[in-house]
This record gives structure tokens, C-alpha cells and sequence, in this order.
């Protein structure tokens, strides 16, 4: 049996139930996610795009999920992105138009 990092590790580092959801919601569509989709979701689910935002993050970091930008160059996500991201509190539309490539499992 094949365990995955987060399988492995005794409490989840990212928010289950957004993973749980970004899983479905890209196993249902079998195509990456976009920040529209994203900021879709948060609005249907009036959750924050910063918390989706965090639990993607932590997943890429971790090997369960890719950020690949527009031009198609797999971005390494590291944990100084991350709290350059948490630093700036709410995020606004410029924050988030930097992400305008694809989110996908790996």
C-alpha cells in the first residue's frame, strides 16, 4: 500500500475539508483549477479565497498539489511564499491576479 505525506503524518498540516472539497471539485471537472474557479468557490461556500489560498499552498509545498503559472512553468511553492501570503492579511485582487496560472494534484 502506497501512502501519500499527508497520510503519513499524524495531523493534517492543511484544512481537510478544503483539500477534501479542491480534490472532488478536480476529480469531478478532470482539469486543473483556476483563480475563477477558486474565488468561485469561496463566494458559493462565503468561505475566504486566503484560507482555500492557504490549504492549496501547504498541499503544493507538500507534494500532493502543482501551481503552474500562465506561461506553463511549475512554480515552486515554499513556506516563505506562504507567509509573504498570510502577511498581508486579507488579500485584494492584486494579491490574488498574480495567480493566474492552474492548480492541479500531482
Amino acid at each position: 500500500m502506497v501512502f501519500t505525506m499527508q497520510q503519513k503524518m499524524s495531523e493534517p498540516l492543511w484544512d481537510e475539508g478544503f483539500s477534501s472539497f479542491l480534490n472532488g471539485e478536480y476529480d469531478k471537472r478532470q482539469e486543473p483549477l483556476t483563480m475563477d474557479d477558486l474565488t468561485g468557490f469561496a463566494v458559493e461556500n462565503a468561505v475566504r479565497i486566503g484560507d482555500i489560498l492557504e490549504t492549496l499552498f501547504l498541499m503544493s509545498i507538500y507534494g500532493e498539489w502543482k501551481y503552474t503559472d500562465a506561461e506553463g512553468t511549475e512554480q515552486e511553492l515554499d513556506e516563505d511564499a506562504l507567509n509573504e501570503l498570510y502577511a498581508k492579511g486579507r488579500l485584494t485582487e492584486n494579491d490574488l491576479a498574480v495567480f493566474d496560472g492552474i492548480w492541479q494534484p500531482v
